[in-house]
Order: structure tokens, then C-alpha cells, then sequence
């Protein structure tokens, strides 16, 4: 009879076309798996390129840290050592160039840097704690040594770091420790809106086979996003570093100079105390280590990093102040 036949076939087909969806969506899977696993990949070699490059500035920070303390401790100690003897200074002598400065301020300055540099690491390197040869390097030493005598300098690392999400983001600061984590950090370096999506919330997954397709396809799309907000981020950290070790250059260069000539400075300063007596040769060669001093002093004073997360340009500044001077110098 041609009835069940019909429904034979129709049975048949309806089998065939269920092999072909079961087919289908495990193709679906088997390419969701591919696309995630290159979604994935995206991600994590991003994210790996960053942290690399967070690491490094964040290193960079903590040695520019070490060379203001190194400084401070040393030649800028004996600077000021020396400086001090000195009577009857005609002010207005370091006053006649490019450097101008109050030199009575910056003399107070100093010193009471060098003090409390000195004090701050008085229990030594260790005892200063995670971040805070970061947060040395970072700030400028007019806020940060104010209070280093009652030890509150050391606590107040902590708590600047949390107030600029760049730099808790660099020294690894989490939002549970205050700071602004990952997001925060990433959100303001290169002007970022938003933190990458796979950072907060993952990928989302799904064992249905077309809709496991959707879900990789979206995954994918965030990984792009992600890697190009990421990528904007490590190029913002890597210019910290570029910066930062370049300051520490130039820090490093002038104090061979200074420290060469201090002895000659101690020498003449001992042999005669009274500025108003010294010949033209001697003045000058006090101006020439008084402005290396200066601007030493003028990078360690200010802060590298704005709240955005930029550089500031205060910083950029006084690299400047040093490069010209170091320039001149050579030229001579």
C-alpha cells in the first residue's frame, strides 16, 4: 500500500536531515573550539606583552628610587656639607643664566631632602617596603619627604599610589588594596574608556553548537578589542620606562661629574671660606657644581607621572635641563 511507503520516506528523510543538523552542529563546535582557541590566544599574548611592560616600568620606578636615594645619602650630602662652610654668598651670582633659581630655597631644600632621604632608608633598602622604591621613583620629593621624620613618609607611599591608578596599576595594586588594579591603570594609561571585556568578565561558552559558533564569534571580536585597548596601554607603559631610564641616565652622568669635582670644591671651600674673597676662576667653578646640583635636584623634585597617567611635563622639563647641560658641558 502506498501510504506506509510515503511514510517510510518521510521518516528516511527526517532521519537524513537530523544526521545532517547533528553534523552540522558539530562542525558548528569543532569551528566555536578553533575561534576561541584563537580568541584565547589573542588575549593571552596581548595580556602577557603588557605585564611585560608594566613589569619593566615598574622596575625602571624602583631604580629611579634607588638613585634618589643613592644621591641624597652621598654627593648631595657632602654637597651641602661643603656648601654650608661658605660665608658671604652674593646670591644674585647663580642667578645670571638659564638656571635662575632662589638659591637660599634651594639650599633649604636640599638639605632637608638630604635629611630626610637619609631617614627614609635609615632602616635600609628592605625595610621600605613593596612599592615604595616605586613610589620614591615616581613622586616628586617635595611632598613625599614633608613628613619622613615622624615616619609617615613610608605609610603615605601607599596611599599616593592608590590616588594615581597608573602608577597602583604598575606596582601591581589590586582594587582590594585600595588601588585602581588592572582596570583602573589600563582605563587611564592612553586614554582608555573601558577595560577590556575579557578582563572583567571572560569568555562566554555554550555546548550548543550554533549558538556555541555565536559565542565564539563574539569572543573573537572582544579578544580584538581587548588587544588593541592592551596594546595602546603598553605603548603609554613603555614610554614611562623610555623616560624614566633616561632620567636616571642623566642623574647618573651628572653625579660622576659632581662627584669627580667635590673633592676640588671641599678643597677650596676649607682653604677659604669667604665667598666675597674668591677669585673669578673659583666662583665659576662654584656656580658649574651648585648647577649640577640644581638640576639633579630639579629631576628629583617633581613628579613623573599626572593623575591621567601621562608624563608629566614638569619631568620631561628638567631631563631637558639636564641634557642641554650636560651638552654644554662637553662642549666646552
Amino acid at each position: 500500500m502506498p501510504i506506509p511507503f510515503i511514510l517510510g520516506g518521510i521518516a528516511v528523510a527526517a532521519g537524513a536531515f537530523g544526521a545532517k543538523k547533528a553534523y552540522d552542529g558539530h562542525c558548528d563546535k569543532k569551528e566555536a573550539e578553533n575561534i576561541n582557541s584563537k580568541a584565547q590566544g589573542i588575549f593571552d599574548d596581548a595580556k602577557s606583552k603588557l605585564e611585560k611592560s608594566r613589569d619593566q616600568a615598574n622596575k625602571a620606578l624602583e631604580n629611579l628610587g634607588l638613585a634618589k636615594i643613592h644621591i641624597h645619602e652621598h654627593s648631595f650630602s657632602e654637597f651641602i656639607d661643603i656648601y654650608s662652610q661658605i660665608k658671604n654668598i652674593e646670591e644674585s651670582d647663580f642667578s645670571q643664566d638659564d638656571l635662575s633659581f632662589d638659591i637660599k630655597e634651594f639650599i633649604a631644600f636640599t638639605k632637608e631632602s638630604v635629611i630626610s632621604f637619609a631617614e627614609l632608608a635609615g632602616g635600609g633598602i628592605a625595610s621600605l617596603g613593596a612599592g615604595a622604591l616605586a613610589g620614591i621613583g615616581a613622586y616628586g620629593s617635595v611632598g613625599l619627604l614633608a613628613s619622613a621624620s615622624t615616619g609617615t613618609a613610608i605609610s603615605a607611599l601607599s596611599g599616593a599610589a592608590a590616588t594615581n591608578a597608573t602608577l597602583a596599576w604598575l606596582g601591581g595594586g589590586s582594587l582590594a588594596a585600595g588601588g585602581f588594579g588592572m582596570a583602573g591603570g589600563m582605563a587611564v594609561l592612553g586614554g582608555i574608556v573601558a577595560a577590556p571585556v575579557l578582563a572583567l568578565g571572560g569568555f562566554l561558552y555554550s555546548k550548543a553548537g550554533e549558538k556555541a559558533l555565536d559565542d565564539a564569534r563574539s569572543n573573537l571580536a572582544k579578544a580584538n578589542v581587548a588587544k588593541e585597548e592592551m596594546d595602546t596601554a603598553r605603548i603609554a607603559t613603555n614610554s614611562i620606562s623610555t623616560i624614566v631610564n633616561e632620567a636616571i641616565r642623566e642623574i647618573e652622568k651628572l653625579d660622576v661629574l659632581l662627584v669627580k669635582d667635590l673633592a676640588k670644591f671641599r678643597a677650596m671651600v676649607e682653604g677659604n671660606h669667604d665667598y666675597s674673597t674668591y677669585l673669578n676662576g673659583e666662583k665659576s667653578f662654584m656656580k658649574y657644581i651648585v648647577n649640577i646640583v640644581k638640576i639633579m635636584s630639579g629631576i628629583c623634585k617633581v613628579n613623573v607621572l599626572r593623575e591621567d597617567g601621562k608624563i608629566a611635563s614638569e619631568f620631561k622639563a628638567a631631563i631637558l635641563s639636564s641634557q642641554e647641560f650636560a651638552a654644554s658641558i662637553m662642549n666646552k
